[in-house]
């Protein structure tokens, strides 16, 4: 269909900078989610993709042709929005077919091929049986259908969909989030989606963009952008239950290097040391995943906290422990009897761990890698 490209795009209300010289590929035919913290621009960065919002300054460039200059209509684009923007006083086949009918299009299409087009597109949807219904007696995960197929039926090159599902209960959002990919299978279609829920962002997209401070904190395949966080925002960001983030003291023992962990000093493995052994710095932002931090104790390295928070969630228990002063977050299958202000012991599998500056909170690289380590 289209590809996308966004070289040195700024945008500003007033002295507020959304972007600074934001560049962007989006491949022809991916499945792109922009996710981030709220303000970031996601939504502003897709409007002005749509030609609804214009850009102080950049190009934005479909297959290489510059459409900066032109407006909304002119692109060749769908959009779907979290309000979905039905009109009440057509039923579902009016609202689908009411793009094939707006003056610009007046006399492109014969009634046989909008009879068509809407055929289709139901079909696609599996609406078909709910053509002659008013909006008001649909269901949201109806509704939401509907407005998904009138961003579709002229079959633009670009489908923008802006939190298309929020409105709906879990189990909806589930179902819809299959239902959205199996339709940009069907239909090839560039798909730019904005959403805040990272589970959805790491289900769904092929290239996951996460947007900070306007500019792109990191983008990739979404479980590289999990996996290998390149800054400690981007580890803090994406998991859940979240990564443990803080900065911790570290000091050289030997030919290595200690993590101070709370009244502990944890010895770093030997990669990690190894990532470590350029710094001047006295401390360090560890990451680490819940799954690394082990209630039940063990031969890994041990910590003591206090508890700070608990909590239920889908039959697991997750408890927060303050460990001089960073949040351990841990979960397990294993229920515990806890309060706020209880101690606790905990073990910690140091393979697990990411270690960042704690002054630019970039990832701390090192040469040997942990699979070669362990």
């Amino acid at each position: 269909m289209t590809k996308i490209s966004l070289k040195g795009l700024q945008k500003s209300y007033g002295k507020l900078n959304v972007f600074k010289d934001l560049d962007l590929t989006i491949e022809d035919r991916s499945y792109v989610c922009l996710i981030g913290p709220s303000g970031c621009g996601k939504s502003t960065l897709m409007r002005i993709i749509a030609g609804l919002e214009e850009a102080n300054s950049g190009q934005i460039l479909f297959d290489g042709d510059d459409v900066s200059a032109l407006g909304c209509a002119d692109r060749d684009v769908g959009m779907a929005f979290q309000n979905y923007a039905l009109y009440p006083h057509l039923d579902v086949a009016g609202n689908l077919r009411f793009p094939l009918l707006a003056p610009r299009y007046r006399g492109m299409y014969s009634k046989k091929e909008i009879a068509d087009r809407v055929g289709t597109i139901a079909e696609l949807l599996e609406i078909g049986h709910l053509l002659h219904r008013n909006i008001g007696q649909l269901s949201g995960g109806q509704q939401q259908r509907v407005s998904l197929g009138r961003s579709l039926i002229r079959r633009p090159k670009v489908l923008l969909l802006d939190e298309p599902v929020t409105h709906l209960d879990a189990r909806l959002r589930y179902a819809m989030r299959s239902e959205l990919r199996r339709i940009h299978e069907v239909m090839g279609t560039t798909t730019i989606h904005v959403t805040h829920d990272q589970q959805e962002a790491l289900a769904m997209s092929d290239h996951l963009v996460l947007l900070r401070n306007g500019g792109i904190e990191q983008q990739g395949p979404p479980m590289e952008v999990y996996s290998e966080p390149q800054t400690s925002f981007t580890a803090g960001f994406l998991g859940d239950p979240p990564r443990s983030i803080g900065i911790v003291p570290f000091r050289r023992n030997g030919g290595g290097f200690d993590l101070v962990l709370g009244t502990n000093a944890v010895a770093l493995p030997a990669y990690l040391a190894e990532a470590c052994r350029g710094s001047t710095d006295d401390s360090v932002t560890i990451a680490l995943p819940a799954s690394a931090i082990n209630l039940s104790g063990g031969a890994m390295a041990p910590v003591a906290g206090t508890v700070t928070a608990h909590e239920m969630i889908e039959g697991a228990q997750r408890i927060v422990l303050d460990v001089g002063g960073v949040h351990f977050t841990t979960q397990s299958s294993q229920v515990r009897p806890v309060a706020i202000g209880d101690s606790l012991s905990a073990s910690v599998d140091m393979s697990r761990v990411q270690l960042f500056s704690a002054k630019t909170g970039r990832r701390l690289a090192t040469e040997v890698k942990e699979k070669e380590i362990s």
